[in-house]
């Protein structure tokens, strides 16, 4: 009688014969618009299968595969798939949709979602004459062999280095053409936390997004926004959800039980698609703001938005967002306007908040309390996200607009008096209106104040602009504690300014005070920021005028913030100032 096999022999034949049948074909590779579309069939790839994506000059066989430049890793099977039309992909425990292919190309048919894409950005390594392959490696396969004109490419693509554009996902005849918008701002419109759903039929997500590497955690990652190009603006409402390949199952918060979690606008553990739980430091990078510097670099190179007026306003997340990207990157951020923002990230709670703003961070970076949190440049994470630390910067910084509950279960107060002092005594350009209420308190706030949102566009990267400080306006913010201070107050509230004059040798600007509850005369101190022509130098004599009365003396300081002190605005009449060499 014929000896069977044993069990683990039985077994491991059996995988031989799934790996065997199991096959990537029809590797195809087209580049548009700075990016490589390289699309493939994939048959029978087992579960845990995991695909890499290699690059060279030359056609890639198995003798030189170590040579190759590995473009990315850890893809899944089904990349071809829309993850961002599936309800699975945000939310915990419901059923996935019905697959369906990216649209990669507009008016095209969506692309077979069992099949495979991946998204390559050209960079100068990368151009010229391009061969491409795909493998594949399972728990217990190694990785799959390379058959040419099968999982690698036999014609060269020319890959060129270009600035990528977004896929519409609109009808052809409404895509926004190059050079449309031309002088036009540019918002970015970003949403709260748990937003980005994409998944419903009624959304209207138009542009698709595919990453660079430095954009997230592997590069060719997808993201959708909505473009509105409106005749007076450019609105992009984005998206904050990455795909991580699998739910953050050690994140505390179960929001983020889903392969698609929120990144607060940030980045997020570089190791994030296998675990964020690390034995040493944890190092994170800040994916997310390089994409949506990317969105901006589209904005101003393709459509020809306003370089010097670029804006950011949301709430909560998006609001917190505002106030981070005006802190790390003050040259391209023109203003903010945020409601309800986080300023800096710190294990602080008070009676008022069930919060920890730090924990907003870990649901993305991953546990953190004990740990020494890095970025990839080494610099410290809470350092990077301390506004109130930032802010405290001779440097010239956006113009912040905000507004604060002193009860918001989600924002601690405690974390908001350290910002608004700092911002004052760096003499730096910020407005915030606070009252007794939670989360939703925006909404409640005065109409001067809701004006804010039409008063943030006023500034312009090109155009110096009044920081006030020490506004006798003010109210008293406290110490953070619920009990110190005013229950509704305001810093900078309802200051409005026009500048007339930005010359060689003379400034002029018009400064005015007035909201429903004012109460003059009001003193403040004015400090000019970003002027462009009026420089002059440590201590060069300068005349001040006010409403054509002389001032007195004033000599350029050393640090070359240009502030005129102790300025009366006796009523709602406008206040000109006029600085001379």
């Amino acid at each position: 009688m014929k000896k069977l096999p044993s069990l683990p022999l039985l077994a491991a034949l059996v995988v031989s014969a799934a790996a065997n049948a199991a096959s990537i074909t029809e590797v195809k590779a087209v580049c548009r618009h700075g990016q490589v579309f390289l699309t493939w069939n994939e048959k029978e790839l087992p579960l845990d299968a995991v695909l890499s994506v290699y690059a060279s000059s030359r056609p890639i066989t198995a003798e030189n595969l170590d040579i190759a430049r590995l473009l990315a890793k850890d893809i899944l099977p089904g990349s071809a798939r829309d993850w961002l039309k599936d309800p699975a992909s945000f939310k915990k425990d419901v059923s996935h949709g019905e697959p369906v292919g990216f649209v990669i190309e507009p008016g095209t048919e969506p692309l077979n979602p069992s099949s495979g894409l991946h998204v390559h950005t050209v960079t100068e390594q990368t151009s010229g004459d391009i061969y491409f392959a795909v493998v594949w490696k399972s728990r217990d396969t190694a990785i799959s062999p390379i058959i040419a004109g099968e999982n690698a490419t036999t014609i060269a693509c020319h890959a060129t280095v270009d600035q990528p554009i977004p896929i519409w996902q609109g009808t052809p005849e409404t895509e926004p053409q190059a050079g449309s918008c031309k002088g036009r701002p540019l918002i970015l419109d970003l949403h709260g936390r748990g937003g980005g759903d994409t998944s419903n039929p009624q959304s209207t997500f138009n542009s698709l997004w595919f990453a660079n590497a430095q954009q997230g955690w592997r590069e060719g990652l997808a993201f959708k926004f909505q473009m509105n190009v409106l005749p007076d603006r450019v609105i992009f409402s984005v998206q904050d959800r990455v795909w991580v390949n699998r739910p953050v199952i050690e994140s505390k918060d179960a929001r983020d039980y889903c392969p698609a979690v929120n990144t607060f606008w940030f980045g997020y553990n570089v190791n994030i698609a296998h675990t964020t739980v690390s034995r040493g430091d944890v190092v994170v990078d800040n994916f997310t703001e390089k994409y949506l510097l990317g969105l901006i670099d589209y904005a101003q190179n393709y459509l020809g938005t306003d370089p010097n007026r670029t804006y950011v306003m949301g709430g909560s997340m998006g609001g917190s967002a505002g106030v981070a990207m005006a802190m790390h990157f003050p040259d391209r951020i023109a203003a903010v306007y945020s409601q309800v923002p986080v300023y800096s990230y710190t294990w602080e709670k008070c009676s008022t908040s069930n919060a920890i703003t730090a924990c907003r961070l870990e649901c993305a970076c991953g546990p953190l309390k004990g740990k020494k949190a890095v970025l990839k440049n080494g610099m410290d994470l809470f350092e990077y996200m301390n506004g109130a630390k930032n802010i405290a910067t001779n440097r010239d910084m956006p113009p912040i607009f905000a507004t604060n509950g002193r009860s918001d279960p989600s924002i601690p107060w405690v974390n908001n008096p350290p910002f608004y002092t700092a911002a004052n005594q760096a003499r730096q350009p910020f407005a915030v209106f606070w009252n007794n209420g939670n989360h939703s308190m925006s909404s409640q706030v005065p109409d001067d104040v809701k004006f804010w949102r039409q008063l943030f566009l006023k500034c312009r990267l090109n155009l110096s602009y009044p920081a006030f400080s020490n506004n006798s306006d003010n109210k008293n913010y406290g110490n953070g504690a619920p009990e110190d201070g005013d229950l509704v107050g305001w810093i900078n509230r309802g200051l409005d300014w026009n500048v007339v004059a930005d010359t060689p040798n003379r400034y002029e600007i018009t400064i005015s005070a007035k909201h429903p509850e004012i109460v003059y005369p009001v003193t403040l101190d004015m400090t000019i920021r970003r002027r462009q022509q009026f420089k002059p130098a440590p201590g060069e004599q300068l005349t001040v005028t006010i409403n054509g009365a002389e001032q007195p003396a004033f000599t350029m300081p050393k640090d070359g913030l240009l502030t005129v002190s102790r300025i009366v605005i006796p009523s709602a009449e406008p206040l000109t100032i006029i600085i001379r060499k």
